[in-house]
């Protein structure tokens, strides 16, 4: 009777997947906007996006900087309750399963990069986050790009990139996230995932917890590298801003600062602000100014969730409770 059951139980699952497996295809896109592709909207520009994900932050600063009235549609990430992003319905707007996504009359744009230079580019003021001058827009460019997150895995662009850096120093913030998600909600992206990694590297954060997570060598090994290349990146603004200040080109605020503003937000969500900034004065002085524009309050502060806050307060306690932990994460910076 019980083995009966158990295969019933069993086959009636396997149908389920199968049927549901169907529904969920997915794969990578293509950055930029797809004219092929009329997705059902309300408004000329939609959002999709999610509290905590740094790339939505940036599309969100960036499109209340420039004035552009939109639609928002909050989808959530593993992160931030359950994997909202492989479900059927969010497939069908991005099939590679990645937020953010800005939808122009019905048409997706992919990437965050890209979105942000589209939406600055088809606004009433095309001029207002891009310097009409273009030499100062390499230096924009060069800026933007170096806080992009790019690639799927982003450890190999870590020299290059502040934004790859920053990826695996979340690792902490999601490790203690993860404490509040139930384990059922992790498991759906073990079934429908198509980087299996994410979500085995999840599964491992909410059966360890935080305190075992911050000991496994080889995740606090790739935080020390992330770590070390992201004084490098800062060092070099540092530098860039004692010279060119207030803003990245100097007077203009421009896509490189939307770009930084969200990377730095990142550093205070996951506990690594005093860290970062400590002794770099033009950068601290750089964030303050950031904070004072109104949309860091529109973009960031008012479109908070619960569950990042949460984390930030486990994390912090864990690494007072474990000493060694805080001291292997926020080694003394090398000469």
């Amino acid at each position: 009777m019980i083995n009966g059951l158990i295969i019933l139980v069993c086959i009636t699952f396997l149908i389920w997947y199968l049927n549901e497996k169907k529904y969920r295809v997915s794969h990578s896109v293509e950055g930029g906007i797809n004219t092929s592709v009329t997705l059902p909207h309300e408004v000329e520009f939609e959002l999709y996006h999610n509290a905590l994900s740094l790339c939505s932050k940036k599309a969100r600063i960036c499109l209340d900087e420039l004035g552009i009235s939109y639609k928002g549609h909050h989808i959530h990430l593993i992160e931030t309750g359950f994997y909202e992003t492989i479900s059927r319905h969010f497939l069908k707007v991005n099939p590679a399963g990645v937020l953010p996504v800005l939808v122009h009359n019905g048409h997706p744009v992919y990437e965050s990069h890209d979105i942000i230079n589209y939406a600055a580019e088809h606004s009433n003021t095309p001029k207002l986050l891009i310097p009409a001058d273009d030499s100062v827009r390499k230096v924009m460019d060069y800026w933007s790009d170096k806080a992009s997150v790019v690639g799927e895995d982003t450890r190999p662009g870590m020299a290059q990139r502040a934004g790859n850096c920053v990826t695996v120093l979340t690792v902490p913030l999601f490790a203690s996230g993860m404490t509040t998600i139930p384990l059922r909600y992790v498991a759906i992206g073990l079934l429908f995932h198509r980087l299996k990694i994410r979500p085995l590297m999840f599964t491992s954060f909410k059966l360890l917890g935080p305190a075992h997570v911050l000991r496994i060598p080889k995740f606090i090994s790739e935080i020390s590298t992330a770590r070390d290349y992201m004084h490098g990146h800062l060092d070099e603004l540092e530098r860039h801003l004692e010279i060119m200040g207030p803003w990245i080109t100097g007077e203009q605020f421009t896509l490189a600062d939307v770009s930084w503003m969200s990377l730095i937000e990142r550093f205070r969500e996951a506990d690594w602000l005093d860290y970062f900034l400590k002794d770099r004065p033009h950068i601290m002085a750089y964030w303050e100014r950031l904070n004072e524009r109104k949309s860091y309050r529109t973009a960031i502060s008012d479109c908070s969730h619960p569950t990042i806050e949460i984390a930030n307060a486990l994390l912090r306690l864990t690494k007072m409770k474990c000493s060694g932990i805080r001291d292997k994460l926020e080694a003394n910076r090398s000469n």
